[in-house]
């Protein structure tokens, strides 16, 4: 869930009073980190960056403290659990010849990396394909076998027809749609191997956007799902493991995993469209770049 904060200015005597309840209320840990994001607002306005900065950083750290027990687990499970599941890292470094019709489109990245753009992009050619947006059903999937402590490789057969039925019971895979759907569950990109040996005919997108400009855009809108968006140190280390997870397996297979700069295609949105219908093997039409008409 993204919380925004209102987009009205806050003039100087807001700031003020804000200040105020803020010293002499006993606020609770959510209350200071809400008091710390408006002040961080204030200073944008005046482009005061370094200290619009300073009150993102310790409006987030108020917002870990009031959800602490919680935002504890999902930081170990996401950057120690997963990241280090070494079965996990085993998957799919076979090159079997693809079976079967399934074709899903799996769109990965880090929030605030432009994935909404292209998932809609995608949707919007001729082409009729199922739109599942955030499924999460690898993400719940790999968590219950990891809890029930299930091993991936002895038992992938039996995997794959569970989690080939979960889409079919969201209604993704359908024959009118050519067995063709989109899942845009960024935190896929810990599960490309598992993807790989369950989808073969797979199509990975991964969306790149300039590492600085996607921080600053994380702290900036209060992720409050996200455990671990919430400490500078916990997003820097969940980057890492993002890049070097996307980096392995393209050394293992190169043409698996395609690559859209945000940057790039926001600068020629025809010739990126284009280069991006064709690895989904998808007809490319004006449609594609007329999204926000859907």
């Amino acid at each position: 869930v993204k919380i925004e904060l209102n987009k009205e200015i806050i003039d100087v005597e807001q700031k003020k009073k804000i200040i105020s309840i803020m010293e002499i209320k006993n606020l609770n840990n959510k209350d200071m980190a809400y008091g710390n994001f408006l002040l961080a607002r204030y200073e944008q306005q005046k482009k005061n960056f370094e200290k619009e900065f300073n009150f993102l950083l310790k409006g987030h750290s108020y917002y870990y403290k009031w959800g602490k027990k919680k935002y504890d687990q999902g930081v170990n499970y996401w950057l120690n659990t997963i990241s280090n599941n070494q079965e996990l890292m085993d998957l799919g470094k076979s090159d079997n010849a693809a079976k079967g019709q399934i074709t899903p489109i799996f769109i990965v990245g880090v929030p605030r990396c432009g994935s909404t753009l292209i998932e809609k992009v995608i949707a919007s050619g001729k082409n009729k394909i199922s739109i599942g947006e955030e499924t999460a059903i690898l993400s719940f999937f790999v968590g219950k076998k990891i809890v029930a402590n299930d091993l991936f490789k002895n038992n992938i057969s039996k995997f794959k027809d569970e989690i080939i039925e979960k889409y079919k019971n969201r209604g993704l895979i359908k024959k009118e749609n050519n067995y063709i759907f989109t899942d845009k569950s960024l935190d896929n990109f810990f599960f490309i191997g598992l993807i790989k040996e369950i989808f073969p005919n797979a199509k990975v997108i991964n969306c790149k956007r300039n590492p600085l400009a996607s921080i600053m855009s994380i702290l900036k809108n209060n992720l409050g799902d996200v455990s671990w968006a919430h400490d500078l140190n916990h997003i820097l280390k969940f980057f890492d493991t993002y890049h070097n997870k996307i980096n392995s397996f393209k050394k293992i297979h190169p043409n698996f995993i395609y690559e859209v700069e945000l940057e790039k295609f926001v600068e020629n949105p025809e010739t990126e469209s284009k280069k991006l219908m064709r690895f989904c093997n998808l007809t490319w039409d004006k449609s594609c770049l007329e999204f926000y008409k859907r």
